[in-house]
């Protein structure tokens, strides 16, 4: 197996199934296509209720990510009642940490949710695990975004010829980190989304191709 192989495998966030769930939660990004899978999710009936995160967007201050997604699914009929909107996060960590007290006042202890998150960000599956606490199961609801640099398109199986290749492969070695010294909790890849994991059951360790510095 090639190395970029590897290497998509640890950070690909995908998970078979998508069931239904407490809430839909989307991180942060100033992209409109974050959107597009909750709205799917959501006209399908998978969870009643849409948690947006992100404040102001670190490159474009004016923007604040949370309410320009909003303002996208209420154009396309979502109710406000059915959408909880967090507006001060800056990080992904924040963004689970922040809406965490919204959440758990409108519905006290999720167990399921589907997390909406870039086909690479395995990392945001394991932090909405760790700071949700009552989660048991992560529905993961992939989306593949353009790149940063040249907005190009990309996916899974071309990601290594794209500008984003250094920050995917930064995403691996940080991820494997974060996994090796306990930072996030251990999951494992089910055939009906992401589960809590002991370390005995997790996914077996991969190869540690060399990463850009």
């Amino acid at each position: 197996m090639a190395v970029t192989d590897d290497i998509a495998d640890f950070v690909d966030a995908s998970a078979p199934g998508l069931g239904q769930a407490d809430l839909i939660f989307v991180f942060g990004s100033t992209l409109p296509d974050a959107v597009t899978p909750a709205l799917r999710a959501f006209r399908a009936g998978l969870a009643p209720l849409i948690v947006l995160t992100g404040g102001p967007n670190r490159r474009n201050p004016a923007i604040v990510e949370s309410d320009a997604h909003a303002r996208l699914l209420k154009a396309r009929g979502i109710p406000p009642d059915q959408i909880l909107i967090e507006r001060r996060s800056r990080t992904s960590h924040e963004n689970v940490a922040f809406a965490r007290p919204l959440v758990e006042e409108r519905l006290h202890a999720p167990r399921t949710v589907i997390a909406v998150v870039k086909w690479w960000q395995r990392r945001q599956i394991h932090l909405v695990a760790a700071g949700l606490p009552s989660v048991e199961r992560i529905y993961a609801a992939t989306w593949n975004p353009p790149a940063r640099a040249d907005g190009r398109p990309y996916d899974r199986t071309t990601w290594a010829s794209s500008s984003d290749q250094p920050r995917i492969e930064d995403e691996f070695g940080y991820l494997r980190k974060l996994l090796d010294s306990g930072e996030l909790p251990a999951l494992s890849r089910t055939e009906a989304g992401w589960t809590r994991a002991t370390p005995s059951r997790s996914e077996p360790a991969v190869p540690r191709p060399m990463i850009r510095t």
